[in-house]
């Protein structure tokens, strides 16, 4: 035979703890509704939150790797010219030709 629960005398807080997680859900969201709180409507603002998240991280590291090639480039070019060493370190001089 099933055993009842016990009925809470002392701290609501013990009650609170003692909710599923799913009833929790449910409860939080039936509160939502009775504030008019479109918890859809939070859900989708937080997926494009993260969505601008994973953009701004892609454009970060991309403008890193391209700084990054830069001077890798410019490294390399500066070991071809080993007879006079640091003797042009124009970049604009070195990308547009001699």
């Amino acid at each position: 035979m099933a055993t009842r629960r016990p009925t809470v005398t002392g701290n609501r807080n013990e009650s609170i703890a003692n909710i599923s997680r799913t009833r929790r859900a449910q409860l939080v969201a039936e509160f939502e509704g009775e504030l008019g709180i479109d918890y859809k409507a939070r859900a989708a603002a937080a997926e494009a939150e993260r969505r601008w998240q994973s953009r701004k991280t892609f454009i970060v590291w991309t403008v890193a790797l391209i700084f990054f090639t830069v001077a890798c480039q410019k490294l390399w070019t500066i070991g071809q010219k080993v007879d006079v060493p640091f003797a042009d370190v124009n970049p604009i001089h070195d990308f547009f030709g001699e």
